[in-house]
């Protein structure tokens, strides 16, 4: 064995299964440089990025209705020196960006619970790559902010696993600061840890204040728009029933819509349940333990019950269900929940032509079901006191 060649030791040492969620990896670079190269400015939401920044340059108002720009001022702000990259390039390295930002936190999650499970980090990442890659891809492609929203979700529980509030605090409000719809995550982790509570708040006020600096009256104007627009944007989500969440599930297949009313009032409720159920995970079973719940809860509610979630939003729900099934397949040798939670992911895959194959003219209400039936897993998971380090 010690004379074996190297490439032949790996390809034994490691499972195909690993060393093809590996490979996936590269292929996805190849692909997103290929397309970038023959069809740039193509499947990117980049240009919305930079039309904020635009609009800040030139001092013009950054929205103009729930479309287009919709992120914060201090997200526009800090998208300015990209402005100054040739397009191509730009969308290039956005996307290099995001892929290794995803890479990075997702390894290092799986470090932290790598001593428990009796395989290679290789093998674990590989597999849990197997689905998380290719739910992801999509996110890749189009240059998506929800790939730098679930890393940093990764790598907030990372760095409360190992105690750096100040790098956990500085995480948390920074994305807070940039798009709102991370406040599921961000309310869940903030709350849930005593020594986050002065720092968030400090730090979060910090970003937010940024775009004052360059100037009062416009920052504070634009800060009112896009209040504005948010309002207007979740309006277009609760009123539109082709959005990828959990209350268009009977509007999309029985043309049955749910009061906003109605909607507010399970949100809330379920919202106070989430937190008791990782509040319960954390306090039973451990920092690390609880952690890794909750950001599969978090994971849920989010895509569930975002009024404007897509099916490429699920690349969050995506990310827990390949922790769950490289555990379960690797750690725990537990069949059931490996296939569970494979064919969970792979309907998230295939979503879009599953929704409109059984009901024409639907494209978005498997996603949201395949949320709810893992949710249901979770809990069962939880009540079974199911942990990653013992």
């Amino acid at each position: 064995m010690k004379d074996m060649p190297p490439l032949k030791s790996l390809l034994l040492k490691n499972h195909p299964a690993a060393l093809f969620g590996v490979f996936l990896w590269g292929l996805a670079v190849i692909l997103i440089f290929v397309k970038v190269v023959l069809e740039p400015g193509h499947h990117t939401v980049l240009d919305s990025y930079l039309l904020g920044a635009e609009r800040w340059i030139d001092r013009v108002k950054l929205y103009s209705g729930p479309g287009g720009f919709i992120y914060t001022p201090t997200f526009a702000v800090l998208f300015v020196p990209v402005t100054k990259l040739p397009v191509f390039l730009a969308d290039l390295l956005w996307r290099l960006f995001t892929i290794g930002l995803y890479a990075w936190a997702s390894l290092r999650l799986l470090k932290h619970f790598q001593e428990y499970s009796g395989e290679t980090l290789f093998n674990r990442f590989g597999l849990f790559s197997l689905i998380a890659v290719p739910l992801a891809f999509s996110g890749f492609r189009n240059g998506q902010f929800n790939v730098v929203l679930i890393a940093a979700m990764m790598l907030v529980v990372s760095q409360i696993i190992e105690q750096r509030w100040n790098s956990a605090a500085l995480i948390l409000a920074f994305i807070m600061s940039l798009k709102p719809t991370f406040i599921v995550f961000f309310l869940l982790a903030t709350t849930l840890f005593r020594p986050l509570w002065l720092r968030v708040p400090v730090m979060l006020l910090a970003f937010l204040s940024l775009p004052l600096m360059f100037g009062l009256d416009y920052g504070v104007e634009q800060y009112k728009h896009f209040l504005e627009m948010a309002h207007s944007a979740v309006d277009l989500g609760v009123t539109t029933p082709n959005w990828a969440s959990f209350f268009n599930i009977p509007a999309q297949l029985f043309n049955v819509s749910v009061p906003e009313s109605l909607q507010n009032i399970i949100k809330v409720m379920l919202a106070a349940i989430t937190w008791a159920a990782c509040f319960y995970a954390i306090v039973r079973h451990g920092t690390k333990n609880g952690l890794i719940y909750l950001l599969s809860f978090a994971a849920c509610y989010h895509v569930m019950f975002n009024p404007r979630s897509v099916n490429t939003d699920y690349i969050i729900l995506g990310t827990t269900l390949a922790f769950w099934f490289a555990t379960a397949a690797f750690q725990w040798r537990d069949k059931t929940l490996t296939w569970t939670t494979g064919l969970i992911a792979l309907g998230v895959l295939f979503a879009f032509d599953i929704s409109r194959t059984l009901v024409t003219g639907a494209t978005s209400w498997f996603n949201p079901l395949m949320a709810t039936v893992f949710t249901g897993v979770l809990i069962w998971q939880l009540s079974r006191k199911r942990v990653f380090a013992p």
